[in-house]
């Protein structure tokens, strides 16, 4: 009995990858559609991720942010099969993970946070193993490893061997092997984490490549750098969503501007009159400068672009000087930390100066 074994192994292996290159074949350009459904997901008793839901699309990049330990990498390994929901379903362009999870796993890449790779392996054989291992001809897994590799470019490794080379380089590697097979949805598990900036931009280039054909997710705390090319960001706190939001949605919001307006020649309660002009904001706060000018500053609800002229008429009616309206405008990694961290809007100033 012991000596047949082996020949049901050989037998499995070579039906999965037919039915792996068979699952290729017929993965067409159209749109990729991710969908995750109240999916929860328990160890024991701790509730690792609880009733999660959202969807994401081919050109969507969403970037998975949250502290540590608030389900980041779970949610991944979910998406990626290494794990099931204990509630809930996943399916991408609808194939369930569980039910259909060999066709599901054909349609995705994934790069985990502690890539494994083999050491006594160069570059290009390592990646022709990993095309072949993927459904791949013999020949058409050397071109495409080769035209992998130039993409990341590895194109000067090819021959070196895995063990050797930095760490950026490894983690562009397994990249390479995640995007081997043009797969419908990118899976990256903090594929920035201490790597140099040029790397950054060799892995955020890639990133935007992909998502022309695919739904990607990737997680991080590189908040700057995930800002660059991420389209939309997914929140977790805890285990659960906490925000769902585009970048463009972010960089055109108004929460968190402040406005500060010097003036001098007014009375503190004659300046309040300023914030008064846009109603629905927070209330003023009026303070006299060390140089004797009045500060009066607040947030407002308006559009920013149309508090410079308001002010500036209202102080040139009431006879008063104007020396200065400073917009205090949070960056975009700025609206993230508050996001992740559940605060407030911090902000950097820039500010118009001018005498009247």
């Amino acid at each position: 009995m012991a000596s047949i074994l082996p020949y049901f192994a050989d037998a499995y292996t070579c039906f999965a990858l037919c039915f792996f290159r068979f699952c290729l074949q017929s993965v067409g350009r159209e749109t990729s559609m991710l969908e995750v459904l109240q999916v929860t997901r328990c160890f024991g008793r701790r509730m690792a991720l609880e009733a999660v839901s959202f969807q994401a699309a081919s050109g969507d990049v969403v970037g998975v942010l949250g502290p540590n330990g608030a389900g980041k990498t779970t949610l991944l390994r979910l998406a990626a099969c290494y794990l099931q929901p204990t509630r809930g379903v996943i399916r991408l362009n609808g194939l369930d993970s569980f039910r259909q999870s060999l066709a599901f796993r054909a349609q995705l890449g994934y790069l985990p946070e502690r890539c494994p790779l083999y050491d006594d392996m160069t570059v290009g054989e390592y990646l022709n193993y990993r095309a072949n291992l993927k459904g791949f001809t013999f020949g058409k897994a050397r071109h495409r490893a080769r035209e992998m590799a130039d993409q990341l470019g590895l194109g000067d490794l090819r021959g070196r061997l895995l063990g050797t080379l930095s760490f950026g380089c490894r983690r562009r590697t397994a990249m390479a092997d995640a995007l081997l097979h043009a797969p419908r949805l990118l899976l990256l598990d903090d594929p920035i984490a201490n790597v140099d900036p040029l790397e950054c931009e060799h892995m955020a280039a890639c990133v935007t490549r992909a998502a022309r054909h695919a739904a990607v997710l990737v997680t991080g705390h590189a908040l700057e750098q995930l800002g660059t090319f991420c389209t939309r960001f997914l929140v977790l706190r805890a285990g659960q969503v906490v925000a769902d939001v585009a970048r463009t949605e972010l960089e055109a919001g108004y929460e968190g501007v402040r406005v500060a307006v010097e003036v001098a020649g007014a009375t503190e309660a004659a300046l309040k009159r300023i914030a008064a002009l846009f109603p629905g904001g927070t209330e003023a706060v009026v303070s006299l400068l060390p140089d004797g000018w009045w500060q009066v500053a607040w947030a407002p609800q308006q559009a920013p672009g149309t508090i410079r002229d308001a002010v500036a008429n209202e102080v040139a009616r009431q006879g008063w000087r104007l020396r200065a309206v400073e917009l205090v405008v949070p960056s975009l990694t700025a609206r993230l930390t508050d996001l992740v961290a559940g605060r407030a809007i911090a902000g950097r100033a820039t500010t118009d100066k001018g005498d009247a």
